[in-house]
């Protein structure tokens, strides 16, 4: 058997173990509020009205979005049915997709196997990774476009495969329409880098001027059809979605300082950079000596980081597409790290895990109110904790890839681990399906209503068939968008309680045996319905929210 047979066989096998600790309680617990329980309501009212060009969030249009992710999610309702698992499933094949694309372009970058399968293995240990399968948003798809469309473009640079140049301009224009003109940063980047650094030159020709119109119509077409439909849209585009998100004006409660990323990058890389401090040496003139593959990746992903420093709207998944680079540099440096290094490296995997152990073991005694830790939790991370350890005596302290085994172990340990905690923990990810639950178990009527306070609880209709209706008062997330409703239908499911007719529609409500209201604790009724307290004779308590119902 030739290395390279298996080292592709090993990689293989890795690749199925990951995919089954990836779908492994998928579906045991909740919807996570607000944006996993936002896109995977979109996706059924998208599902269920067969409407792919409009999509809708409790019967309002929500074009914030391009719509590959609702389509894909979609997807996973028709297989496997409207429920958590249909919802996330995809988003692990993403993940195995990734993990095939990073074996590849290391492969493509250094010509070596063995650093491919070391990128393999320490990206699935990076905890953004794990984080992206677990939540449902555009980031996971996104990151899986751009990766294939840099995938392709490198290999028709090594290979001259004239397919896979139009494959790459069709990928970036798929990239486009999962989240809009921000995932073209993440190739050019790139690609310029790469350019500069190889002095390879930029030829244009007649096939990337036709693989450019692909991607552009590819990419455009959702927003095309749409602003035909409303020209108003074109503003709202630019304005508010690719502006408004720069610059924070249109998102203000996601606008963060601009060292916002460095100290979220400094944890996710801990146990490697904290294995680089025995023989760290930073000179200035080591960087010539890097190969120039290594010196795109460095350098890419600097200025990737440091763009969406600039930008005012953050979020730690912003920059998930970022990491296959990293993660291909840190491969490549393993080779000259020395053996005390490498055990840091495993060691620091360990000690995070088994710190997990004990805190675990310590809320498992102590019963504390705020989580839930049930015998099988502790069980599961006390046997992965033993594997791990197992692993980590086994393998040879020189051996080069014993702590990305050790990480990848580690990440397999944490999918497992927190199935099983988050199964019994909802309120934790501020989920609302032990709540729905138990509204659905107090009333199997179909037509119970159920009200929600000031606050947007897009899951609510996920987990039941009753009538949902917002009461909107003061907060910001019960302000919707509806100056592109055709019609009045919206107001059915969005109450104002300032206004006289639903403060009277709420008294008939309130006097009803099917009526639900959910208040969360640390709220206080607009004055306006303060009777709703006394128009309840039974209430339940929940950590964030209160249940106000009839007997």
């Amino acid at each position: 058997m030739t290395l390279k047979n298996t080292t592709d066989r090993f990689y293989l096998l890795f690749i199925c173990l990951a995919f089954i600790c990836l779908i492994i309680g998928l579906g045991s617990y909740g919807l996570a509020e607000s944006s996993e329980a936002r896109y995977a309501e979109i996706s059924r009212e998208m599902f269920l009205s067969g409407d792919y060009l409009n999509p809708q969030l409790l019967g309002i249009f929500h074009f914030h979005k391009p719509p590959i992710t609702y389509y894909i999610t979609s997807l996973g309702y028709k297989i496997f049915g409207i429920n958590e698992f249909g919802a996330r499933f995809f988003l692990q094949v993403a993940i195995v997709i990734q993990l095939l694309l990073i074996y590849g372009l290391a492969h493509l970058l250094f010509r070596s196997r063995k650093i491919a399968f070391l990128s393999g293995l320490i990206y699935f240990s990076m905890p953004i990774v794990l984080i992206s399968s677990r939540n449902l948003t555009t980031d996971a798809y996104l990151t899986t476009f751009i990766m294939a469309a840099i995938f392709s473009w490198q290999y028709y640079i090594s290979n001259k495969k004239l397919p896979f140049l139009y494959l790459f301009y069709i990928l970036l224009g798929l990239s486009l329409l999962t989240k809009g003109p921000v995932a073209l940063l993440f190739v050019l980047v790139y690609i310029f880098t790469y350019k500069i650094i190889c002095k390879s030159g930029f030829k244009i020709n007649t096939h990337h001027v036709f693989g450019v119109l692909i991607c552009l119509t590819i990419g455009a077409s959702w927003f095309l059809l749409l602003v035909v439909e409303n020209p108003k849209l074109w503003d709202y585009f630019i304005e508010k979605q690719i502006a408004g998100r720069m610059t924070g004006s249109s998102f203000s409660e996601r606008a963060k300082p601009f060292w916002y990323f460095i100290p979220i990058i400094f944890g996710l890389l801990l146990p490697w950079l904290v294995g680089s401090i025995p023989t760290f040496k930073f000179k200035l003139k080591s960087l010539y000596k890097t190969k120039n593959q290594s010196l795109v990746l460095l350098i890419s992903s600097s200025l990737l980081i440091l763009l969406f420093s600039v930008f005012r709207t953050k979020l730690i998944l912003y920059i998930l597409p970022v990491f296959w680079m990293m993660v291909i540099y840190i491969a490549k440096q393993l080779e000259s790290l020395d053996k005390e290094s490498k055990k840091c490296i495993s060691l620091v995997y360990l000690i995070i895990l088994t710190i997990l152990f004990i805190g675990l073991l310590i809320c498992w005694f102590s019963e504390f109110e705020f989580i839930n830790i049930h015998t099988s939790a502790i069980i599961t991370s006390f046997l992965v904790t033993i594997f791990s350890f197992a692993v980590h005596y086994f393998i040879e302290n020189d051996k080069k890839y014993k702590p990305a085994v050790v990480g990848a172990i580690f990440s397999g340990a944490v999918l497992l681990i927190s199935s099983t905690i988050l199964k019994t923990n909802s309120p934790l990810i501020n989920s609302t399906r032990h709540m729905a639950n138990f509204i659905n178990t107090i009333s199997k009527e179909k037509d119970k209503t159920i009200l929600v306070y000031d606050y947007l609880l897009t899951s609510i209709p996920f987990y039941s068939n009753a009538e949902y209706i917002t009461l909107q008062s003061t907060h910001r997330t019960t302000d919707r968008e509806v100056q592109f409703q055709n019609n009045e239908d919206w107001r059915k499911q969005l109450w104002d309680v300032n206004t006289p007719d639903v403060i009277a529609n709420l008294k008939q409500l309130s006097k009803a045996r099917h009526t639900f209201l959910l208040v969360r604790n640390k709220s206080e009724l607009n004055e306006n319905i303060q009777f709703l307290r006394n128009a309840f004779d039974q209430k339940k308590e929940y950590p964030k929210w209160t249940i106000f119902y009839n007997n």
